[in-house]
């Protein structure tokens, strides 16, 4: 069941993506921003690039790429990469052109990576411990949410603040309950 309810998801996610206002008109910046995620490169040793397309003043899609380039994760799930397709619907736009200003954001993830697991545990035979850790591989898929907020300058240099987070469903063991998405951006509008 929850299967059939990712799929028809997915399917109504993805056909928003095609829709494309016929009025509206790009502006000096043009159609397609690329970002970089300023934080998580600094921060985690993680890049994240955004590519977004302007689909009308007040929508826009894209996807994001992260690959994790540490062995030693900070986050306890150990994700080493994930593609997150998204769509967004802009608020409060008083600009002539559009995909700016505050946003909601629903999204797809697909993500891997590698969990380790400590274990301890007494063998009453030896009278003694046993410790050591374990590395299981997941992959699962989830849907989120994300808030944010946008800036695009009159030469097309984007500056964008945002969190969310969603939940996985495939049900892998070795993965997390769910995802988070968010952070502080810098791109440009070509």
């Amino acid at each position: 069941m929850k299967k059939i309810l990712f799929l028809t998801l997915m399917g109504i996610t993805l056909s928003g993506f095609s829709q494309e206002s016929e009025n509206f008109e790009a502006g000096p910046q043009g159609r397609h921003e690329l970002r970089l995620d300023a934080f998580e490169a600094l921060v985690f040793k993680t890049i994240e690039i955004n590519y977004e397309y302007v689909i009308s003043k007040y929508s826009g899609a894209g996807a994001a790429i992260n690959v994790n380039l540490d062995d030693e994760s900070i986050v306890d799930y150990g994700e080493k990469f994930a593609i997150t397709p998204y769509y967004r619907q802009y608020f409060l736009n008083k600009k002539e052109y559009g995909a700016r200003g505050l946003f909601v954001e629903g999204n797809m993830q697909l993500a891997g990576g590698e969990n380790e697991n400590y274990f301890y545990n007494y063998n009453p035979e030896t009278d003694s411990y046993i410790e050591g850790t374990t590395k299981d591989s997941w992959f699962d898929a989830g849907l989120g949410l994300t808030i944010g907020q946008k800036w695009v300058s009159n030469n097309g240099f984007t500056f964008e603040i945002s969190a969310g987070g969603g939940r996985y469903f495939l049900d892998d063991d070795a993965a997390p309950g769910g995802y988070f998405r968010g952070g502080i951006l810098v791109g440009y509008r070509f």
